[in-house]
C-alpha cells in the first residue's frame, strides 16, 4: 500500500515537471533594439571621427575624403569653412606633371625667413618631412584637397609639412592664435633628387616684423626720437635677426625694417659660381643695410670675396668668410652690405 502511493505521487511530479519548468526558463535572445552604449555613434550621423587609424593610403582615396568634408580639418582642429578656400592642391599637383618644378635648394640644418608681407615660400621634398616655426601656436587654412598631395600637422607653433607628390606653389595661411597675425605661406615641392636621401629637409624658422607705426602729427608729444646708429650697429642688428635665437632678436631703438623683394640677384659676386637673393633689409636714418644670402653652387670650397661685389656699398660684412662645396651643411652663409640708399638703388 505504500508502495503504491509512493508511485502515484512520482507519478504526478513528473507529468506536471515539465510545465513548471517552461514557466521558469525565459529567452535570452534579443527581441527588441540594443540599447545605445556610451560614447557609441550613431549609423546614421554623418560625423566623422579620424583618429589616423583609418586615413587613406592613395591620393584618390585621400581626395574622396576631402571632397566628403565640409570644412578643413588640420592637426585635430576643425576649421569652419568659409576660411578654407576649395580645391587647388590637385589642380597644382597636375600643373607640375606638365613642367619642371625647380624650387630654390634646402639651405641648410636651419633656414631663417622673415615675414614682411610677402609670402613665405617653403620648398619640400616629396616623402621628406620638414619642420616650419612659427612665433607662436597657429591655425592653419588649406585647400579642401590639401591632404591628398601633402600631410600637414601643427604642434606648439611648428609645422610638420610632408609632400606626397610633386606639386607648383599652393598657398596657405598661419593664423597666430595669439594676436591673429596671419602669414601666408607658399608651399612647392619637387621630386627627390638622385642618390642617398638625407634624414632630414631642415628646418625653416620664420620671424614676424610689425611695420613701424606712424605718429600722429597734430597730437603734442614730448617725446624724443631714438638717435640713428652706426653702420657697425646696424649690421649687429641685422645678423642678430637671422642668426641670433628668438629671444634675442629684439628691436633696437632707431632701426626699422623695410620692405624688399626675395628674388634672386645674379651676378652679385663676380667671379665665383653663387646664388644670391636678398633676405632682409633695415634702415637707420640715411643708411641701409642689406642681408643677403649666398649659396656655393660649386663642388670646391669657397673664400668670399668682398672684393668683387657688384654695386656702390659703404661697407660689406660676410657672416663666415668661408663657405662649404654645395650640398654641405656649410654652403651657405650671409653677407651684409650697407649704402646710403635701398638696396636696388646701390646695385
Amino acid at each position: 500500500m505504500h508502495t503504491q502511493r509512493f508511485t502515484c505521487v512520482l507519478l504526478v511530479s513528473l507529468m506536471f515537471a515539465p510545465f513548471a519548468t517552461a514557466q521558469q526558463v525565459q529567452s535570452l535572445a534579443a527581441t527588441g533594439e540594443a540599447p545605445e552604449l556610451i560614447g557609441a555613434q550613431s549609423s546614421t550621423s554623418n560625423v566623422t571621427v579620424d583618429l589616423g587609424q583609418d586615413s587613406p593610403t592613395t591620393p584618390a582615396a585621400r581626395s574622396q575624403r576631402s571632397a566628403a568634408n565640409t570644412g578643413v580639418t588640420v592637426a585635430g582642429m576643425s576649421l569652419p569653412a568659409p576660411l578654407a578656400h576649395s580645391g587647388g592642391a590637385l589642380a597644382a599637383a597636375q600643373r607640375a606633371q606638365l613642367r619642371s618644378v625647380r624650387p630654390a635648394p634646402v639651405t641648410g640644418p636651419v633656414e631663417r625667413a622673415v615675414f614682411a608681407r610677402e609670402p613665405v615660400r617653403v620648398n619640400l621634398t616629396v616623402g621628406l618631412e620638414r619642420l616650419i616655426t612659427l612665433p607662436a601656436d597657429a591655425l592653419l587654412h588649406v585647400p579642401n584637397d590639401m591632404d591628398a598631395v601633402a600631410r600637414l600637422e601643427t604642434i606648439a607653433g611648428t609645422i610638420y609639412a610632408t609632400a606626397l607628390m610633386p606639386f607648383e606653389p599652393i598657398r596657405i595661411i598661419a593664423e597666430l592664435v595669439d594676436s591673429g597675425q596671419q602669414i601666408p605661406i607658399d608651399l612647392v615641392s619637387q621630386a627627390a633628387a638622385k642618390g642617398p636621401t638625407p634624414k632630414s629637409a631642415g628646418e625653416l624658422q620664420v620671424s614676424v616684423f610689425e611695420p613701424v607705426s606712424v605718429a600722429n602729427p597734430m597730437a603734442q608729444t614730448t617725446s624724443v626720437s631714438p638717435p640713428a646708429v652706426d653702420m657697425v650697429e646696424l649690421t649687429r642688428h641685422a645678423a642678430r635677426q637671422l642668426y641670433a635665437p628668438r629671444r634675442l632678436s629684439t628691436p633696437t631703438p632707431g632701426v626699422s625694417q623695410v620692405a624688399i623683394a626675395n628674388d634672386a640677384v645674379p651676378g652679385l659676386l663676380r667671379g665665383v659660381h653663387v646664388e644670391t637673393a636678398p633676405l632682409g633689409q633695415w634702415r637707420s636714418a640715411n643708411l641701409f643695410v642689406t642681408a643677403v644670402r649666398i649659396t656655393n653652387m660649386s663642388k670646391f670650397s669657397l673664400e668670399i670675396p668682398l672684393e668683387s661685389i657688384r654695386g656702390r656699398w659703404i661697407a660689406a660684412t660676410a657672416q663666415h668668410g668661408r663657405i662649404g662645396p654645395a650640398g654641405s651643411d656649410t654652403d651657405t652663409t650671409a653677407l651684409y652690405l650697407v649704402c646710403e640708399r635701398s638696396f636696388e638703388s646701390c646695385l
